[in-house]
């Protein structure tokens, strides 16, 4: 005999028990001493978040360049004095990724140069040391760059008629200790008319050299695959500095020109 309410008290007994397997679950958790596991999109989030912290905590390193293209080999004929026609591939250079090309037109033999040693630019803030390294040599060249600008060994020198081309890093990660990948990174900002003044000649800290004005004609942004850069004498004395835009595609480009105005002494 059932007395009444027994039936009543049993089924709410049962209801108010956890599920066996979650019961054993939970159970061997505590006896174990871990934690109850995370939900999936937890662990994800907390994968992707240490990926991109270890991407940024590299490239302040230096490990992570600004622009990354590949490339293996630099092909060019010709000699390093300008005596023979050359053409070189902007894609074989470092940081300028695939430009189709450099073409030197005129078999000219240069005359002797100054070497460019400092770049400035007070609309944009720029100041910097350019380096020549005298060879093609791609790690060479990756190195010379962490350190600033760089003259490209077959370009003209200052006092030459010709093209002198300078490239250089430029990186917007905003964690970026080496600071010369972020060396051209507002070459884009120059307006027409703006001045770029690149110094050379000096032979001593206290003996200045000679300061070469160029006034800006034109600030592009071009496509690698389609831009052709002309090293000749026959277009006058310029200067051409390249960078990528790392916020574009792989191929993108900004491309400065400027034409050569005049000669001051330098101020030190």
């Amino acid at each position: 005999m059932e007395l009444p309410g027994h039936e009543m008290s049993q089924k709410s007994v049962s209801e108010s028990r956890p599920p066996v397997g979650r019961l054993q679950a939970n159970q061997q958790s505590s006896w174990l001493g871990l934690p109850p596991r995370p939900p999936a999109a937890v662990f994800l989030a907390t994968v992707f978040v240490v990926f991109v912290l270890t991407v940024l905590a590299a490239d302040s390193f230096g490990f992570v360049p600004s622009y990354i293209d590949g490339s293996t080999q630099l092909t060019t004929s010709g000699s390093v004095d300008g005596e023979h026609d050359r053409t070189i591939a902007l894609s074989d250079l470092p940081q300028l990724g695939s430009l189709e090309a450099i073409k030197a037109v005129a078999p000219e033999i240069i005359q002797e140069g100054i070497l460019p040693e400092h770049i400035s630019a007070p609309s944009i803030g720029l100041d910097l040391i350019v380096q020549n390294p005298a060879t093609r040599d791609i790690p060479t060249l990756d190195t010379a760059l962490q350190n600033g600008p760089v003259r490209y060994i077959d370009s003209a020198k200052l006092g030459e008629k010709g093209n002198i081309l300078i490239f250089a890093h430029s990186s917007h990660l905003p964690v970026v200790r080496n600071q010369m990948y972020k060396a051209f990174n507002r070459i884009n900002e120059l307006k027409v008319g703006d001045s770029i003044t690149i110094s050379g000649g000096s032979t001593s800290l206290t003996t200045g050299g000679t300061d070469y004005i160029y006034s800006v004609t034109k600030v592009r942004l071009t496509d690698a695959n389609e831009e052709i850069i002309d090293l000749s004498k026959t277009n006058g004395t310029r200067l051409t500095l390249s960078t990528c835009d790392t916020f574009g595609k792989k191929s993108a480009r900004f491309v400065v020109e400027a034409d050569f105005v005049g000669t001051v002494p330098s101020a030190n």
